[in-house]
């Protein structure tokens, strides 16, 4: 981001401004603080499941501002990433950006680890001359900060430091942060909020953690605040101040991911472990290679489990999808009879002519059956592609074909409630003067479980099918009793 409008000010200079006293101490006390108690932390951009929650750009983000720390992975944000993120959820940074400003406003830190700046589309341009790029992976930061990209080794860490584990394993770096900040979003934020008066303006602060030889900030903790001229001076009163974004460079003496753990540590207060050498590796205590031996065994289990479970929950959802021909319509509704009819062992395949029909494969012959659903009676328009096609789809033997509707009218209405037949006496009587046959959906839907618990017989369905005119009579079902399938079970008992 980048803002015409700077104003900085010492750490400093801005508790000897306030004045002495238990305020200025307290908040010196803030900006360098130290938590030793647990908090809750966020890493957003992790690829490894951690004992703190982790989230990728693009799953479902749990609320931000309900976290003590959110730990941006910021590399992880790549361009492929971002364009995805563009077209999936483009209100996502600036929602990230509204709910990161009020975590610093209600005493939360961000732990951010840098990349290099990367952006695309228009450009945003504000009242005072500054702009800034429509889509950015800076674009979630409330402190509009830019980078130096240029690369160096030395880096220069004194003293005792927040993140001096972390940073002791930087050993180079590509970019160094500018000493500005873009403060557009924030005067807007806080003047919606009514947090920003008139004699009132904004102000940010940067603490250098890490510098290189020639003292660019490599790291930097960031906030803001709203300060106060007083009349008749120029010493100002500051309102409040908000908590810290820390921007930190890559750690390239370990791994990213080690990096983030020291990150959690940090956060949670938990001292730092020393990262293990490579080294470490050549020896072995006694009982190490068994544990191990063990732990390959149990993830073998665990993987033949989960394949087991992904197949059971397959063959569940494929089960379930025959109540669909109590609700659904159009293509989905052809789509589920027909899984329904190979359900059952029949043979189904789209017409080669007629896209909106299906043929059924039967002992008896071919059948050309249509789909329909509507929160009403049947039409005789429904029945107009079957007499198209019906009587002119001939075999090579002249055989001609059946041809049956499946009616769905239960689809936008409760089954228990009274409702008109399915079927009209003039649509029955055209049926039975073309030779052809009517069945509800839910009188099939009724037969296809009857089939599965084994109290019919496919050839007795297949029967009706094709011998029956007119309305064709399937088993009724009654909504509140019909007895479940043996096989149709819940996912908790399957698992169990």
């Amino acid at each position: 981001m980048y803002g015409r409008k700077v104003r900085s000010q010492n750490i400093a200079q801005m508790i000897a401004e306030t004045g002495a006293g238990r305020q200025a101490e307290e908040m010196g006390r803030d900006f360098y603080r130290l938590d030793s108690r647990q908090r809750r932390v966020l890493v957003i951009g992790a690829e490894t499941t951690r004992t703190v929650t982790t989230t990728g750009w693009l799953d479902e983000w749990p609320n931000l501002t309900d976290f003590d720390v959110v730990i941006i992975n910021l590399p992880s944000l790549d361009r492929a990433t971002l364009v995805r993120l563009s077209r999936l959820d483009k209100h996502r940074l600036v929602s990230m950006r509204d709910e990161l400003f009020d975590l610093m406003m209600s005493k939360g830190e961000i732990y951010c680890i840098m990349a290099p700046f990367m952006a695309f589309g228009s450009y945003l341009y504000f009242a005072d001359g500054s702009m800034e790029p429509e889509w950015s992976n800076f674009k979630w930061s409330p402190i509009g900060f830019s980078l130096t990209e240029i690369r160096g080794e030395t880096v220069l860490v004194e003293g005792e430091v927040k993140f001096e584990d972390y940073l002791r394993q930087v050993a180079g770096w590509e970019c160094y942060l500018n000493s500005t900040a873009g403060l557009n979003y924030l005067e807007e934020r806080l003047r919606r909020d009514q947090k920003l008066g008139q004699d009132e303006e904004v102000f940010w602060q940067s603490l250098p953690l890490a510098t290189n030889r020639y003292g660019k900030p490599l790291a930097s903790s960031l906030c803001f605040g709203v300060r106060q001229r007083e009349n008749g001076s120029n010493k100002t009163k500051i309102r409040f101040i908000s908590d810290c974004l820390h921007l930190l460079p890559p750690s390239n003496k370990i791994s990213l991911e080690q990096g983030i753990d020291l990150l959690i540590e940090e956060a949670k207060g938990i001292p730092a472990q020393t990262i293990a050498p490579d080294w470490s590796g050549l020896y072995h205590i006694p009982g190490e290679e068994q544990l191990e031996q063990k732990i390959g065994e149990t993830e073998k289990r665990i993987k033949s489990a989960e394949r087991e479970q992904k197949r059971l929950f397959q063959a569940y959802r494929k089960l379930q999808r025959g109540k669909s021909l109590l609700f659904e319509h159009g293509e989905n509704l052809k789509r589920v009879t027909g899984e329904v009819l190979q359900r059952m062992g029949f043979s189904v395949r789209p017409h080669a002519l007629a896209a909106g029909l299906l043929v059924v494969q039967t002992r008896r012959g071919k059948i050309l059956l249509d789909t329909a659903g509507r929160s009403g009676p049947c039409q005789p328009g429904d029945l107009q592609l079957l007499l198209q096609h019906a009587v002119f789809a001939q075999e090579e033997d002249g055989r001609i074909w059946k041809g049956i509707l499946i009616f769905n009218h239960y689809r936008l209405e409760d089954p228990s409630q009274e409702r008109p037949a399915a079927f009209p006496a003039e649509v029955a009587v055209q049926a039975r003067e073309m030779s052809l046959g009517l069945a509800t959906a839910d009188g099939l839907y009724a037969a296809y479980c009857m089939v599965l618990r084994g109290s019919m017989l496919r050839e007795e369905l297949e029967e009706r099918l094709c011998c029956e005119a007119g309305i064709i009579h399937l088993p009724t079902i009654e909504h509140s009793h019909l007895p479940p399938c043996p096989d149709f079970m819940p996912p908790r008992l399957i698992m169990e």
